[in-house]
């Protein structure tokens, strides 16, 4: 791939569509009120150009203009048609803005549909409106531009700077929930996939990241057609006293994901709050029952954690909750293979090693 500086020396311009969504990084506060903004969106290009004199060309597209919290799998849907009908390998690569709330779970979607791609695709978002002084949306922004020019990468990523001022890069299916109190966003395992550094990538050595060379390598693209996401997920995450009781299993999830406490474990105990019970009761009315993150399902267990995988539940190992439901989003609405055999196979790096 030639790199940024490269090109431009030869007067070829950086080609990269940018997907607007809504989120912070396309609001406007009005009245001390936060929500998306029809024009913010396209001020973010206005800052970037003002700011930075790179020989880059945006094309854009907006899919939908929403807050993030109020994303459905059908955006998701509207989302990954709208991308494939511009033909996106044309580009040198996609930016896709998007709200901080439920980027990762966006980011493992796109990662999973998106997983063939040869060309970088990078999701970012941004802490406060653009307005503010204090969002960093626009640093975002520069950092995937230059993440896309030069890295020599191809794949699916999340970039977001943390508070500390470190432009973390994160894999697509690895980002997870961003803390409550702080807002930040960290990676499933404790380790970050990179930084960038001086608008250059640093990659993070470590055994649960993937090599490089194995990055680069091409993938089989497992979804082929059309998605429409109208099969429905329940996903449920334990905590002390939950009462299997009040979930109404009439509306017909296709499948379920339940999250487990940190050693793969959940209530095993009494009636209402035992987890193998409704497991069972999930099977009789033929709904398929996931459990995630067990370590390794193989190897020694908590008695509870083995009393679950006996009561019927398909184990997934080393996999953040977020990137589970993604997945199983996908399983139950795709045409390609079975949903087991879908959510059972390593699609975009989503798998921890164990």
């Amino acid at each position: 791939m030639i790199r940024l500086y490269d090109r431009i020396m030869y007067g070829q311009m950086i080609r990269i569509l940018v997907v607007f969504t809504g989120g912070t990084i396309g609001c406007t506060v009005d009245d001390s009120i936060i929500d998306v903004d029809k024009i913010k969106p396209f001020y973010l290009l206005k800052l970037f150009n003002e700011k930075y004199d790179i020989g880059v060309e945006f094309d854009t597209i907006q899919p939908y203009n929403i807050l993030s919290e109020n994303i459905v799998p059908n955006n998701w849907a509207v989302l990954y048609e709208e991308i494939k009908a511009v033909n996106p390998e044309k580009y040198d690569g996609i930016i896709v803005t998007h709200g901080s709330d439920t980027l990762p779970y966006t980011s493992a979607v796109l990662g999973y549909l998106f997983n063939y791609l040869d060309i970088p695709l990078v999701v970012i978002g941004s802490n406060y409106p653009l307005e503010d002084k204090r969002s960093n949306g626009l640093n975002n922004f520069y950092n995937a531009v230059r993440f896309i020019a030069e890295s020599g990468m191809k794949g699916v990523y999340a970039i977001f700077e943390d508070n500390t001022g470190r432009n973390v890069v994160y894999l697509s299916t690895r980002i997870i929930e961003a803390d409550q109190y702080n807002d930040q966003f960290s990676s499933f395992g404790g380790v970050d996939f990179g930084e960038m550094k001086d608008g250059k990538l640093i990659l993070v050595k470590s055994k649960i990241n993937p090599e490089k060379e194995k990055l680069l390598e091409s993938r089989e693209r497992f979804i082929k057609g059309s998605i429409d996401f109208s099969n429905r997920i329940l996903a449920i995450r334990p905590y002390p006293g939950l009462d299997y009781g009040f979930f109404d299993l009439g509306r017909g999830p296709k499948a379920v994901l339940h999250g487990l406490y940190h050693s793969g474990t959940a209530c095993a105990a009494g009636q209402e709050h035992s987890l193998p019970r409704f497991i069972k009761k999930c099977r009789e009315a033929g709904i398929d029952f996931y459990i995630a993150s067990i370590k390794n399902p193989k190897g020694d267990l908590y008695a509870s954690s083995g009393e679950i995988i006996e009561s019927g539940a398909i184990p997934l190992a080393n996999i953040s909750f977020e990137a589970a439901l993604a997945k199983l989003y996908i399983a139950y609405n795709q045409k390609e293979m079975t949903p087991v055999d879908y959510m059972l196979n390593e699609q975009y790096f989503e798998f921890l090693p164990a």
